[in-house]
């Protein structure tokens, strides 16, 4: 298996480190069951193909998705959180016995889009905590599930379009983060900052959808657009830089709540053009945030 692994890996990089890499595996798979060797074989597998991506640990783009990874993996349980939000409004508030309705909404597509949506969580529960070995499979494979139950079922979970892609795009930028970057960004902290994340967008919600907040109706998607919007500002305040590693690995971040904000207003041009001129709006109050930062005033 090795031998195949390693011709992924780009030539001069085969020719250079090859037998150490086969070395190392016989050494860390001997006696080990199949199981074992295939997750290392597969962990190889993806470190290959990142080096022939031009995505190794040193590579500029590798710092971008080093600070994008827990924040894709908030985003991406955020909006799962939301869909599971949905159908739980959907389920308290239906006449059907309780046992009658869930029987159906197990069955099908959306008995696939609440389990891809609790793997999600869980998977990126899990990641943010540390456990990536554990966590990134599941995330990714919830977030894969997700897409194709969308593309099966229509417009029922979202754009059948928009949606399974900003899934799979959620799923490739966790995959495409180098593991030592995994490791970097969660012991830097931002793991907390990922999982408020999370909290700020769901938590809400969940007050509107229990009639918590008279004024309010429904956010059209947009809340947990400025959500992301404001952890781009709030970490390039904190790193002093000129905002724009942070605002990319948002931007990196953001195609699962985007695909929710877009499935939620479509058809509403105030809505739409509003998210549109957030952006530079954003960028323009990150890169005064990280001016305040560098000249050591507060940010308020």
């Amino acid at each position: 298996m090795i031998e195949h692994v390693l011709r992924l890996y780009p030539a001069a990089y085969r020719r250079a480190h090859g037998g150490e890499i086969v070395a190392t595996f016989r050494e860390m798979t001997a006696g080990e069951p199949l199981g074992s060797r295939l997750r290392e074989g597969a962990g190889l597998a993806a470190h290959a193909v990142r080096m022939r991506m031009g995505l190794g640990s040193a590579a500029s783009v590798a710092k971008v998705l080093g600070l994008a990874y827990p924040f894709a993996l908030a985003a991406s349980a955020a909006a799962c959180g939301l869909h599971l939000l949905r159908w739980y409004a959907a389920f308290v508030s239906s006449p059907t016995p309780w046992r009658t309705q869930l029987g159906v909404d197990l069955e099908g597509a959306w008995g696939a889009l609440l389990v891809s949506s609790l793997v999600v969580f869980a998977g990126a529960a899990a990641a943010l905590a540390g456990r990536w070995r554990v966590g990134v499979p599941c995330t990714v494979a919830g977030l894969l599930s997700f897409a194709v139950a969308v593309v099966v079922s229509g417009p029922a979970f979202g754009d059948p379009v928009v949606t399974p892609a900003a899934m799979v795009l959620a799923a490739a930028v966790v995959l495409a983060c180098p593991p030592d970057r995994r490791v970097e960004s969660v012991a830097a902290g931002r793991a907390g900052l990922a999982g408020a994340v999370i909290a700020l967008v769901v938590v809400p919600r969940a007050a509107v959808d229990a009639h918590g907040v008279p004024w309010v109706s429904t956010d059209y998607g947009c809340w947990p657009l400025l959500v992301l919007a404001a952890t781009g500002v709030a970490l390039t305040w904190l790193s002093g830089s000129r905002g724009g590693r942070e605002l990319a690995a948002m931007a990196l971040s953001s195609p699962p709540l985007l695909a929710h904000a877009y499935t939620v207003a479509w058809g509403e041009a105030a809505v739409v053009a509003g998210v549109v001129a957030a952006w530079p709006v954003t960028a323009a109050i990150a890169r005064l945030a990280g001016r305040l930062k560098r000249a050591g005033r507060p940010l308020l």
